[in-house]
């Protein structure tokens, strides 16, 4: 059976560190990925206003994610990583585009934000689990 020395603690207590940190700034450009889908069709639904102010809705809730996130990775001398979120955001913009030009926007548009829904899900459920396991508890009330 293996014994952990402390410096074998510290290298993994980094790597966990790092781990998390990544996997941080991923949610940070996807939810990012999200607004530059979602602003566009908010702008576009006024046909169906339900859905518009679902998406309102979700979008706010994104910002508010967002700046969560941010709190999060300042508390580890960091932020959200540019080049994530501008490729995200440029993948995101695209998408809306070539959603408008379908004779079923709406269809499309649905299942992207379902995508991301699922996404937003995953993290939701995965990251405190990360902050705990992590050492990183003060992180948890952030991700809940």
């Amino acid at each position: 059976m293996a014994t952990w020395r402390h410096g074998d603690m510290a290298i993994q207590q980094d790597i966990l560190r790092k781990l998390f940190v990544t996997d941080l700034t991923n949610a940070h450009a996807v939810g990012k990925q999200a607004l530059s889908i979602m602003t566009p069709q908010v702008e576009r639904i006024v046909n169906y206003p339900e859905v518009a102010d679902r998406l309102r809705l979700h979008i706010d809730e994104t910002n508010d994610q967002i700046a969560r996130l941010d709190e999060i990775l300042a508390g580890f001398d960091t932020s959200g990583s540019t080049l994530k979120d501008l490729g995200l955001s440029l993948s995101g913009a695209m998408a809306a585009l070539s959603h408008n030009v379908a004779g079923d926007e709406i269809v499309k548009n649905s299942f992207a934000n379902h995508a991301f829904e699922h996404f937003e899900i995953a993290a939701s459920k995965s990251l405190p689990t990360m902050a705990e396991d992590g050492g990183f508890a003060s992180a948890t009330p952030l991700l809940q």
